[in-house]
């Protein structure tokens, strides 16, 4: 099949999974502030009244759990089907690698997980979406914590230059993955974790294509793993992409 006819093919499969996603929601919303409604009238009504009180909020918010759960699902998924324009600015990629880190820090503290950073001396300068590369960083990082499972847990963080582009490289000691499920971890719903979707490192794919670069992924079983994402510098950009550069830069950018 030729390769515009697989396009197609592939949008127009992505615009009816989409439109279902959309047509599950609203009833999955209905059925979430249902849930909360049934909640609260619960919690209100005395144990004298109705002796299985504690059993019935047990289930009602058992039921919000999973109403939630899959609420988040349809929403990654939608995000994948139709991924969001990205709308592009001059930013320093270090910075964003640093903004990203102090949203969870605290809760890398807490749980015990020593964050060590290696951020490059010099500004690296790439267009993106700063809001959409944080998430796809944020997803790498929440990966790299869930993987750690064993004591002197370590999150190793470094930004730098690599065959001529920017990279942000995060690196766990956590269990790894085994050789044999390493291909598949980037496939649409493959999920080794118990209450994951297999949907967050579909999307960070997608969103470090959008922005020209590469995820590469290295992992020994036991040992840990290292993701790796490869940008490119705000001048390769403007040279692989000239329709899509932003209408205007911020103030003293480089053009």
């Amino acid at each position: 099949m030729p390769a515009t006819r697989r396009r197609k093919k592939l949008e127009d499969l992505g615009a009816v999974a989409a439109g279902l996603a959309h047509e599950i929601r609203n009833p999955l919303n209905s059925l979430y502030i249902n849930g909360q409604l049934l909640e609260e009238m619960l919690s209100e009504i005395s144990p004298e009244a109705v002796p299985q009180k504690g059993e019935l909020l047990s289930l009602a918010r058992a039921n919000l759990k999973v109403t939630q759960r899959l609420n988040e699902t349809l929403s990654g998924f939608l995000r994948f089907a139709r991924p969001q324009a990205i709308e592009l600015t001059m930013v320093d990629l270090n910075r964003i690698v640093a903004e990203t880190l102090r949203f969870l820090e605290v809760d890398l503290s807490y749980h015990g997980i020593v964050l060590r950073t290696r951020i490059h001396p010099t500004p690296l300068p790439v267009l993106a979406d700063e809001r959409q590369l944080k998430q796809a960083l944020l997803n790498l990082l929440l990966n790299a914590q869930e993987a750690l499972d064993k004591e002197g847990k370590t999150i190793r963080v470094t930004t730098g230059v690599r065959a001529g582009r920017p990279f942000a490289r995060i690196q766990d000691n956590g269990r790894g993955i085994p050789r044999a499920e390493r291909r598949q971890i980037f496939r649409l719903f493959y999920t080794t974790r118990k209450n994951g979707s297999g949907l967050g490192l579909p999307i960070v794919r997608q969103i470090v294509h959008q922005h020209g670069g590469t995820v590469s992924l290295r992992s020994r079983e036991g040992h840990g793993t290292i993701v790796t994402v490869s940008l490119p510098f705000e001048s390769q950009f403007r040279a692989m992409f000239p329709g899509r550069l932003p209408l205007a830069l911020p103030p003293g950018a480089p053009r």
